[in-house]
């Protein structure tokens, strides 16, 4: 093994005790990251603080904004680094169960899901046998589980109130006329349930489809809340269809955007959207070119990926602190991607229009990730009269001169929603306003 696990859970509980549950979390991720950052280095000197994703249960992505580190923002951080390590110390990994129809039979029982020692043996480098000790000796791991448990417990105070948890939402103020249903999808590929907003001019009015994708811990309801999609999209005629990850498929509701099993058109969850948003357009007559998708951090790259897998059917996507396709095969690479050291492919100039926007003091996605999923088209300055934040606004042509991309990168922004409500979680009230923007360069094209 290249590193002492419990010397990293020793550092991180002397952090706890001093009420620095931040260096804690950022001991944890040190250590299981392979161990060769954080802690001291030589004469005790505090090492690199490296940047921080989240580690829902081997599952990436979403932490709470960050765009201000005022000290009101304290219990909030604090929430973030005890949910950090209850996740951490979960042993149960996701069911992997396929989508069931009503007419279908009950899956049979899951296998048995892999301990926090083997996958710690599966992801650490040089830990193939971390887990295993000459008699009579206690194992390098030997009390992981139960240090990790205790991080939760040495934060009091945790609640679903905070900002950052799931929460309900009450249900949202329509407009006379309109409608949020309450849908199901199934299919061959799988199914999700769904809300579905039609505006008040009606289903035979409706000019087009938006598809929104949350981010992890998140609802529909939630992302509905917090982004105003539904109103913005009320005023151009536009339905909107909000799918529900489910905990069965990822154990914090994130979109697995970093599996290769969900990264190709023929299979998984880009099957799953594509069908769903198929059978809508199909609903709503709505014609080639009208059908959008849009998402926040893995809902984002999520769409990203569908951008790539069905340029057919998405006219445009919006990629709001995303990823680009193809930046991670597995929970380790992500990590590294969300740091700004993976790769990833840049959207394909022939495919489906893009909008990104990106807050460069995103401390969960790092916002070079923006960069990459422009590639290496040279982008023109153009001016911007939306209220908020100071943002970059650049736009990428096409030889015939058409507007391809757009690309938003907002000052001072963290990983949250530009101009959302605070309704919702993981929004930043100040703006600009993504989803007005958004809709704009959507419709643009026509």
């Amino acid at each position: 093994m290249t590193h002492d696990m419990s010397a990293v859970m020793r550092r991180a509980m002397a952090a706890l005790r001093l009420q620095d549950p931040m260096a804690a979390t950022r001991e944890i991720q040190a250590g299981l990251n392979g161990g060769l950052t954080g802690g001291t280095t030589g004469g005790g000197t505090p090492g690199p603080k490296p940047a921080r994703p989240d580690t829902r249960r081997g599952r990436v992505d979403i932490l709470p904004p960050e765009a201000s580190e005022a000290p009101s923002s304290r219990p909030r951080r604090m929430a973030e680094a005890a949910e950090e390590a209850e996740i951490l110390d979960e042993t149960a990994a996701k069911s992997a169960k396929p989508d069931i129809t009503p007419d279908s039979a009950p899956n049979p029982a899951p296998d048995p899901a892999p301990s926090l020692l083997q996958r710690l043996q599966a992801h650490l480098p040089g830990c193939a046998d971390c887990g295993t000790a000459a008699p009579g000796t206690a194992s390098p791991l030997s009390g992981l589980s139960a240090s990790l448990s205790g991080l939760g417990a040495s934060l009091p105070g945790l609640g679903a109130s905070l900002p950052g948890m799931t929460r309900p939402v009450a249900d949202l103020p329509l407009p006379a006329g309109a409608r949020f249903e309450r849908r199901s999808h199934a299919g061959p590929e799988g199914g999700r349930d769904y809300r579905l907003y039609v505006p008040s001019c009606g289903a035979e009015q409706v000019r087009g489809l938006i598809v929104m994708l949350h981010g992890c811990t998140q609802t529909p309801e939630d992302f509905a809340s917090g982004t105003g999609m539904n109103a913005v999209a009320e005023a151009e005629n536009l339905a909107v269809a909000w799918p529900e990850q489910t905990r069965a498929a990822n154990m914090q509701s994130c979109w697995n955007w970093f599996e290769a099993g969900h990264q190709t058109a023929a299979q998984g969850e880009p099957a799953i959207l594509a069908a769903l948003t198929r059978a809508l357009c199909d609903e709503f007559d709505v014609a080639p070119g009208r059908c959008f998708v849009a998402g926040l951090s893995a809902g984002g790259a999520m769409a990203a990926i569908l951008g790539e897998t069905h340029p057919d059917l998405f006219g445009a996507i919006g990629v709001h602190s995303g990823l680009p396709a193809g930046a991670a095969r597995d929970m380790v690479s992500a990590f590294s991607a969300m740091r700004g050291q993976g790769a990833g492919r840049a959207a394909a100039p022939t495919g489906s229009r893009l909008f990104v926007i990106h807050g460069d003091a995103d401390r969960t996605v790092d916002v070079s990730n923006a960069h990459r999923l422009m590639g290496d088209a040279r982008g023109e300055a153009a001016p911007s009269d939306a209220k908020g934040r100071a943002a970059r606004r650049q736009l990428y042509r096409d030889a015939s001169g058409r507007v391809r991309a757009e690309c938003w990168i907002v000052a001072g922004g963290g990983h949250a929603w530009s101009g959302g409500s605070p309704s919702g979680t993981y929004t930043d009230p100040q703006g600009p306003d993504a989803s007005r923007e958004m809709v704009r360069f959507f419709l643009d094209a026509d």
